[in-house]
């Protein structure tokens, strides 16, 4: 019989699970828990502007964020090596409106249009920037809240 060792962990229950969705479902219990015995707002408090000047704005386009919760921006080499490109993944919605958004912050822009330099892959949902541009494509994404 092959030696199997058994982990436990002071906190959590016997029963663990390791997924994402459930350790964020428990998170999701503890906090309706914790809100329901004050549920009622006082006037007091609902006078109060908000903190942050944080405005939302409803894009046309969102990027969804990996298993680990890293953006799905992505640097691919090719050519052997010389010719570098710049992938962003796990796009949804509006794509062209991603793509001219994402050319004007590149600056890479001819008039209104985006030039070469960023295409759009329709069947994938991937967007492909020429160049190593992937420190300036994940600041473009954390400006917006993705």
């Amino acid at each position: 019989m092959p030696y199997r060792p058994q982990f436990s962990h002071p906190t959590l229950p016997t029963r663990q699970s390791r997924t994402f969705l459930a350790h964020l479902g428990r998170q999701a219990q503890a906090l309706k828990q914790q809100s329901t015995p004050s549920a009622t707002p006082s006037p007091a408090k609902s006078d109060k502007k908000p903190s942050s000047p944080l405005q939302l704005t409803n894009l046309p386009y969102f990027v969804r964020r990996t298993a680990s919760n890293q953006l799905p921006v992505y640097v691919v080499t090719k050519a052997g090596g010389t010719k570098q490109l710049t992938k962003l993944q796990k796009t949804e919605g509006d794509l062209d409106a991603l793509r001219n958004d994402l050319a004007s912050a590149l600056g890479v822009v001819d008039g209104n249009k985006p030039n070469s330099d960023v295409t759009l892959n329709r069947l994938t949902g991937h967007i492909i920037v020429k160049g190593w541009r992937k420190p300036e494509i994940v600041n473009f994404l954390q400006e917006r809240r993705f």
